[in-house]
């Protein structure tokens, strides 16, 4: 298992606020970077695309209250979680973000930098909440 972390950020939302906001992936595409096309949502799953690459499907696998979010793709060809973890900072909050996937050391050699770019990019996006 490969996993990929984005750096922790602040985020303008108490950790309750967040959770739920996250909870519901209808809200998600607020906080992916803007090269992501075609994304459609229910309050569970979600799918997009970005760039080139095949459609990403992902549903809701786990929740802690207040505290964590785990999302697993459907129908790919790389299993991978994409993991939101959530911690209470006053009135505010903190939250970064892991994604753990089957890479064989090929794969990761070439998915370690657009993927790290995009765990980035989307805990920007947190921070922007």
């Amino acid at each position: 298992m490969t996993t990929f972390n984005s750096p922790q950020v602040d985020v303008n939302l108490s950790a309750e606020a967040l959770f739920s906001k996250l909870s519901n992936l209808n809200n998600l595409q607020s906080i992916l970077p803007p090269q992501i096309s075609e994304f459609e949502s229910t309050t569970e799953s979600c799918s997009f695309k970005i760039g080139g690459m095949p459609r990403i499907s992902l549903q809701i696998d786990e929740k802690i209250l207040n505290s964590k979010i785990s999302l697993t793709s459907q129908d790919s060809q790389v299993p991978f979680n994409l993991v939101c973890n959530i911690s209470e900072q006053g009135e505010n909050s903190k939250a970064s973000l892991q994604l753990n996937a089957e890479l064989n050391m090929m794969m990761k050699m070439m998915l370690e930098k657009p993927l790290t770019n995009f765990l980035n990019k989307a805990a920007e996006g947190l921070s922007k909440l």
